[in-house]
């Protein structure tokens, strides 16, 4: 192979250049046909996974990477999600963590965080959405947030890309699990190799064998069903527009009208897009649900009592409840989202049955 077509695939392999960059410097268009055995193997993948999402120029998200919480104690909250939800710790610096749950290779997660200063509200900071092969398509997801006019468009760490959505959220797109994404939120970490952040990766590691780990008396999560964002309603089209084109989630259900909303799944996630009722139209999220293995709803409602948490049913696949920072969460059963969408019109209390139907 031509050496200078070595350095362009070499370049696009490690997301120095996007797909359509390549093409270009290649003298293609995009619609071009070449010899696979032109093509270097991680090359061929990466054209074959973006034919495979309908020419998009990166993957679907796979996984909600993390959710960054701000708490009024971290390692309370640490311990609630342990214990009743069997989360794995995956680092810990002692002043914030990290919690993992299901597929180990792209798992769901928390980054805990206590609030500035005590008396602080507890938010949700951003949430991150993994993608495979990252360094893949690096290049090519900055080049989509420019094209979509997003702000505040900055790297995290080597791995990832911070932006704001059209109503102003804060999201990232990162890889589905990295060390250098190590310690993430937690403290800025450009490059995995350097001293400072392998000194931070050692501080976040050395004290996992007194991390605490789950009882056994609680349930163990696999994926998040949900997670809901709150919007202006005025950003709400642009909203559903932005998560369904740029990042290629699949509209479950979407409603117009006095209460607007829409769900969007992508992997064995699903987000929903409702108005705000937030002091100056602020965009929120404070509600999400996780599902359980094996889950039984009059067992996991006695669980639930048993540790004082009130339940409250939320159609026939899940229980409300809240955690130490008010936070609404649900423990809930695969299928909930498309319950709710299909048999529910988007709200509980128009399940067969009522709110437990």
């Amino acid at each position: 192979m031509d050496s200078r077509i070595a350095k362009h695939f070499e370049d696009f392999e490690r997301g120095g250049i996007s797909r359509r960059q390549l093409l270009h410097a290649l003298g293609l268009t995009a619609t071009a046909a070449f010899a696979a055995s032109a093509i270097p193997k991680a090359a061929a993948s990466a054209f074959a996974a973006q034919n495979a999402a309908g020419g998009r120029p990166f993957p679907v998200p796979t996984n909600i990477n993390h959710l960054s919480c701000a708490v009024a104690d971290y390692a309370r909250s640490r311990d609630f999600y342990v214990d009743l939800l069997g989360m794995r710790v995956s680092w810990d610096n002692g002043k914030q963590c990290g919690l993992e749950f299901g597929d180990p290779k792209a798992p769901n997660g928390l980054y805990l965080r206590s609030v500035s200063k005590p008396g602080d509200k507890a938010d949700v900071g951003h949430v991150a959405y993994g993608i495979p092969n990252f360094m893949t398509y690096k290049a090519a997801i900055k080049n989509e947030m420019e094209r979509y006019k997003l702000t505040n468009i900055r790297p995290d760490a080597e791995v990832g890309w911070i932006c704001n959505d059209p109503a102003g959220y804060m999201l990232n797109i990162v890889t589905e699990k990295d060390k250098a994404m190590f310690p993430g939120a937690a403290t800025p970490c450009d490059v995995a190799a350097s001293a400072k952040c392998v000194s931070a990766y050692e501080e976040g590691m050395k004290n996992l064998n007194n991390a605490p780990t789950p009882s056994g008396k609680g349930f163990r999560a696999l994926y998040f069903s949900h997670v809901v964002l709150n919007v202006p309603e005025a950003d709400l089209s642009k909203e559903i527009e932005f998560y369904r084109d740029m990042m290629g989630m699949k509209v479950l259900y979407n409603k117009a009208g006095e209460d607007p909303e829409c769900f969007l799944r992508f992997g064995q996630n699903t987000l929903y897009l409702r108005k705000t009722a937030q002091p100056g139209d602020k965009p929120v999220c404070n509600h999400f649900a996780f599902v359980v293995e094996n889950y039984d709803s009059g067992k996991v409602e006695a669980e639930l009592k048993r540790r004082g948490l009130d339940p409250k049913p939320d159609s026939k696949l899940a229980w409300s409840i809240t955690d130490p920072d008010g936070f609404r969460i649900e423990i809930a059963g695969p299928g909930l989202p498309e319950h709710i969408a299909n048999d529910c019109n988007g709200v509980n209390t128009s399940c067969p049955g009522g709110v437990r139907g």
